[in-house]
């Protein structure tokens, strides 16, 4: 998070939080209104419903993932690289954006047909870029039978840690992604082949 933060930026933290302590269906606008210091009506001018705002979260949130996880894997053509940056990008923004993760995940069932179509395609996309980077390792011999299931398993495992790492734990979120990507290659690599560590 940067300090200098916009107002929608704000508004979507605070409700995120404001969500996940109460539900999508108890929250009210006018308490996020208060959190965040303004009238309850100046919300309006940045949603028109509590359900707009639900889809603007939630549509910012995998806007990000894509993006940055397309950014991570763009800096190396070898798919165990790729696979170590996955669990390295998604395990730290689940971590730093706990609430908004959470939200994402937890209220989906709240969104509109419509708007819930929409978010779906969204996680599609972002499930694709992990599908396809274990393509790759395929073609260099991996074990890949399903790349669909493989890649909900990679993106359940990193999205787990949400429900029990703590910040002054023993480990760091580093050394938590280090630790997910060893384990998961070691199921998808030859036996003959190891895995090979920096």
């Amino acid at each position: 998070m940067t300090k200098n933060r916009s107002r929608k930026e704000i508004l979507f933290q605070e409700a995120a939080k404001l969500f996940r302590e109460k539900g999508y269906q108890a929250a009210n606008l006018r308490e996020l209104a208060k959190r965040v210091g303004i009238q309850g009506g100046s919300l309006y001018y940045h949603f028109s419903s509590k359900q707009e705002l639900l889809f603007q979260l939630m549509n910012t949130i995998m806007d990000q993932m894509i993006s940055g996880l397309s950014s991570e894997l763009a800096a190396s053509n070898d798919p165990l690289t790729q696979l170590r940056s996955f669990f390295r990008f998604h395990i730290r923004f689940t971590v730093c954006g706990s609430d908004l993760v959470y939200i994402s995940d937890d209220e989906l069932r709240h969104l509109d047909a419509g708007n819930y179509q929409q978010i779906i395609a969204k996680r599609d996309n972002y499930q694709q870029l992990v599908e396809q980077l274990l393509q790759r390792g395929q073609q260099l011999g991996w074990q890949v039978e399903d790349y669909k299931l493989l890649s909900r398993i990679a993106i359940q495992m990193g999205t787990g840690v949400l429900g029990w790492y703590r910040q002054e734990g023993s480990l760091s979120i580093e050394e938590i992604a280090e630790r997910y990507w060893q384990f998961f290659c070691r199921g998808l690599l030859p036996v003959s082949q190891g895995l090979m560590t920096e």
